[in-house]
């Protein structure tokens, strides 16, 4: 579905929309608008004239937009909804009926309460990731494997590509809790292995990892078409795999970010794809990195063809907070903030405004400088709003997944309706991904290989 440049051919063209039909064929092009009746126009390059679809025989649109980087002034953060809506922006105030939420997307949007389950304060810092460019990288051969071809990864216009057999590595110094996010697309099958807390910058066979020069011991994730898997490689030890995780996002679509999160203290791992957590592994057997360097390591299996992209690779020390709660546990009876010095306040949070939050206890009321507050949870007030039928699942070009009817889209604002929101005016620019479904449907939400 999408077109990966290749190092070698600067005449592809990487700007087009992608389009996919309930009848699996797919067009690239670009989104020209939606009406009220449903009818999407579609313009194809080697096309004169635009092509009309019912917006019912739609699957899918993959949209290359370029989102402002702006999260909002006022306190930017990430509202996540019980009904796992993610909205980010400014907070503007809340109290006991509304959230008031400020977006360069949509402008002011006003949300009940109750249908808010957590907000995360983003660190307000503007370096708190570091991005990590082209320099000081290691290509390693990879050699092993039988009648595979091997080859380089190419560094181009900000990104990093392999189309064959190829290891790519650096010692980017990941602290002892780190998050680190990039942008992954592909071509073919998708056997890409990440080595995090390394400290060999060449890969590892592991069939044969006991003969390897001298390494200490890392963990790799293995991204298939499918699902992930996290692998503990030590030396002289057996390999050890923590329980992979189904990733739907890897088979229907070809392109997504992918956020890690890691923790020595708690012995933890956790992996985000397109802002929606999808597993922390905690390793008993203690912390297996002894490195703080990172390998992509590129597989293609014999015959096979895949090539993969890498970009916006970047890094930030973690607190150890998180923007929502990973095991989806309900919130408990009272509402909870965590803090920036890592204390918990709970009770009742009666309001939010003027840079403060107000929390009242059994006894008394603790008013809080709303910069000392890095998260907040709220108790659940009753069922979570109805989803729609024939509705939307849209992917925030920044992250997080919102779900509307979709009324209308033209080049100047997108209209939709939200259960928790209600009418609403986007830019085009907010969304990287729609998948479409239809009025009839309810939403729903190998061992020998180099590491």
């Amino acid at each position: 579905m999408l077109a990966l440049v290749s190092p070698a051919a600067d005449s592809t063209n990487t700007t087009l929309d992608t389009l996919l039909l309930r009848n699996g064929d797919s067009l690239d092009g670009k989104l020209l608008s939606i009406d009220p009746s449903q009818v999407l126009r579609w313009k194809c390059p080697d096309v004169a004239e635009p092509i009309e679809f019912k917006l019912d025989g739609v699957s899918q649109f993959d949209l290359h937009t370029s989102p402002p980087a702006d999260r909002g002034n006022n306190f930017p953060c990430k509202v996540s909804l019980t009904q796992g809506d993610v909205l980010e922006g400014g907070l503007v105030s809340c109290n006991r009926d509304t959230l008031c939420l400020q977006t360069w997307y949509a402008g002011q949007l006003k949300i009940p309460r109750k249908d808010v389950q957590s907000i995360y304060f983003l660190p307000t810092t503007p370096d708190i990731f570091t991005l990590i460019g082209a320099e000081g990288w290691t290509q390693g051969k990879v050699e092993g494997l039988p009648n595979i071809e091997s080859g380089q990864w190419i560094f181009r216009d900000g990104a990093f590509y392999a189309d064959k057999s190829a290891s790519l590595a650096r010692d980017i110094k990941l602290p002892d809790s780190a998050d680190l996010q990039f942008d992954l697309a592909w071509n073919g099958s998708l056997t890409l292995s990440l080595a995090l807390y390394t400290d060999s910058l060449q890969p590892i066979l592991l069939a044969d990892k006991d003969k390897a020069p001298k390494f200490g011991g890392f963990y790799s994730l293995r991204f298939y078409s499918l699902f992930v898997d996290v692998g503990r490689i030590k030396p002289m030890e057996p390999l050890v795999y923590l329980p992979p995780v189904v990733v739907p996002a890897l088979s229907q679509t070809n392109r997504v970010h992918v956020d890690i999160r890691a923790r020595k203290k708690s012995n933890t791992l956790a992996l985000a794809v397109d802002g929606q957590w999808l597993q922390v592994w905690t390793d008993t057997n203690g912390f297996a990195g002894e490195g703080t360097g990172v390998r992509f390591v590129q597989n293609v299996t014999q015959g096979g063809t895949s090539q993969v992209k890498i970009s916006n690779l970047r890094l930030a020390p973690w607190d150890g907070v998180w923007e929502t709660d990973p095991t989806n546990a309900p919130p408990a009876n009272q509402d909870a903030a965590w803090l920036t010095n890592s204390t918990t306040v709970s009770g009742v949070i009666e309001s939010i405004a003027d840079g403060k939050l107000t929390v009242r206890g059994k006894k008394d009321a603790v008013e809080v400088p709303l910069g000392r507050v890095r998260r907040l949870v709220f108790a659940l007030q009753g069922e979570p709003a109805v989803e729609l039928t024939a509705s939307v699942h849209a992917t925030f070009a920044h992250g997080g997944p919102v779900t509307f009817k979709l009324e209308s889209w033209a080049a100047d604002g997108v209209t939709v309706r939200s259960p928790i929101f209600g009418e609403a005016r986007f830019d085009p620019n907010a969304f990287r991904r729609l998948v479409i479904h239809p009025p009839d449907s309810v939403a729903s939400s190998g061992t020998n290989g180099l590491r």
